[in-house]
């Protein structure tokens, strides 16, 4: 009977880094699934790349959840292979595109190595080759830190600056930390109880903050 979202509404634009910023249990993980397709709004709708969410939309999107869905026995690079299957790649172009993802988490030296094995640092990592091996639109990280130590998390954030920077990409960014987002995001939507407190760039938001004298 709890109602998650409260008349939601937000634009993130083309190769822009958005973070949504809120507590567990504000309504982020909701947001993700209406985007996905896996949950239908009561109202309103949502549209990428102006179309709106189906199965055309599908393979322009790329997740990567807060929890791992990896096999644990599986190779990071047989992971890979078995999601890029799942997103349609062809097959021709699924080993190159998997050693460029790999290289593009810093795991190439990792490819034959299983899941089981790896540090969570690692398996973060592979988590995000694997939402950018069909070459999302729109790439999804939902609390990409979450668990992570201070070493880790910079690793991470660094490749999502990179991902930003040089291959253009749009990401939408869910995070309750305050320090991930002000290194990550261009712009900001704060969230809580399913309503959108407030938007913009930091130093917009920062105009809400009264000064201490």
């Amino acid at each position: 009977g709890q109602q998650a979202l409260q008349d939601l509404s937000l634009d993130i634009l083309p190769a822009e880094v958005y973070g949504l910023l809120g507590p567990n249990g504000a309504g982020k993980t909701t947001t993700i699934n209406l985007i996905c397709g896996l949950l239908q709004a009561d109202s309103g709708q949502v549209l990428i790349n102006q179309r709106p969410t189906g199965a055309a939309t599908k393979r322009w999107v790329g997740v990567m959840p807060q929890e791992n869905l990896l096999y644990r026995t599986l190779t990071c690079a047989e992971n890979l292979a078995f999601f890029a299957k799942i997103y349609g790649l062809p097959q021709r172009q699924r080993s190159p595109r998997i050693q460029e993802c790999l290289a593009a988490v810093n795991l190439s030296d990792r490819a034959q190595i299983p899941v089981e094995r790896l540090s969570g640092g690692m398996r973060r990592r592979l988590s995000l080759a694997i939402a950018i091996v069909h070459h999302p639109k729109l790439l999804i990280l939902d609390e990409p830190t979450t668990g992570l130590d201070i070493e880790a998390r910079h690793e991470v954030w660094e490749l999502i600056r990179t991902l930003s920077r040089e291959q253009g990409m749009t990401i939408l960014l869910t995070t309750h930390l305050l320090d991930e987002a002000e290194r990550l995001c261009q712009r900001i939507g704060i969230i809580k109880q399913g309503q959108l407190l407030a938007e913009g760039t930091l130093a917009e938001l920062r105009k809400y903050v009264p000064a201490c004298e």
